[in-house]
């Protein structure tokens, strides 16, 4: 802006008694006007009703970038409140009756529905309008202690709060931003809330299921025989695998193919 000037306009509020305009519209390009010691700002003043301001002004927070996914949800709240008041027959259950059998009412072209404007004005998809105003009814003490944790930026985790019952979001809210020993997760933090222990695998069922993981992967015919070759090339290793399958000697296929591998036919 030091360099080419103000190339677009901030948006006031007319002024007050006291001769002060309200910002509207604006606030990164007033802050870049006095960094770059610009003696005078140029701005519109917006004539319209107050809740129209404070449209413009809300709209104005939601196209900032660095928002936090909670901070968006907070601001498209506002909206869907400031919006519903200025067009009241777009909400739902609202009064929908024709405005022409009424002498006393101007005909006015009719309104889009709040997601439908709203996505099309602020470029979110109408699925991502309904997804981000659902956050914004996390209470507004919870939505306090998410507002300072790394939840705040945690989309899935802001989605599944709202699907929980008050008192059950209450609780895993506590339990992911309390100071000491906080959950790690959602599903912790669920667990907790709700009594479920979380079933923790024990170390040797944890190694067998990095072993089944490593098989799979050896999709390779010639990878997984040079492995039962180098099992069954040991004795005590081939002795541990003739013990543990004797129990399966009598118990149809799949006990005879593991007796094969055994016995070294199979590899």
């Amino acid at each position: 802006m030091a360099e080419t000037g103000q190339q677009t306009a901030i948006e006031v509020s007319p002024a007050d008694i006291d001769g002060e305009h309200r910002l509207i519209a604006g606030a990164h390009r007033l802050a870049a006007a006095r960094q770059a010691g610009l003696p005078t700002v140029r701005a519109v003043v917006f004539l319209g009703s107050k809740d129209e301001e404070d449209l413009r002004e809300v709209d104005e927070n939601l196209m900032r970038r660095e928002l936090s996914e909670l901070d968006r949800a907070v601001f498209m709240a506002q909206r869907a409140a400031i919006y519903e008041r200025l067009y009241p027959q777009t909400k739902k259950g609202g009064d929908r009756r024709p405005e022409q059998n009424d002498k006393n009412v101007v005909l006015l072209p009719p309104q889009s529905s709040f997601t439908a404007e709203t996505s099309q004005k602020l470029g979110f998809s109408e699925r991502q309008v309904q997804r981000i105003l659902k956050r914004g009814r996390i209470e507004a003490d919870l939505r306090a202690r998410l507002a300072t944790s790394r939840w705040a930026d945690h989309g899935a985790t802001l989605d599944a709060l709202v699907k929980l019952s008050p008192t059950d979001r209450r609780s895993v809210v506590i339990a992911l931003t309390r100071d000491v020993n906080p959950a790690p997760s959602f599903g912790a933090a669920r667990n907790e809330a709700t009594g479920v222990k979380e079933n923790v695998k024990s170390a040797a069922e944890q190694q067998m299921d990095r072993l089944i993981a490593v098989w799979g992967k050896a999709n390779e015919r010639g990878v997984r025989k040079q492995f039962l070759r180098w099992v069954l090339s040991d004795d005590a290793m081939r002795a541990e695998a003739d013990a543990a399958l004797s129990e399966y000697d009598d118990q149809g296929g799949e006990g005879r193919v593991l007796a094969a591998i055994s016995g070294g036919r199979a590899a």
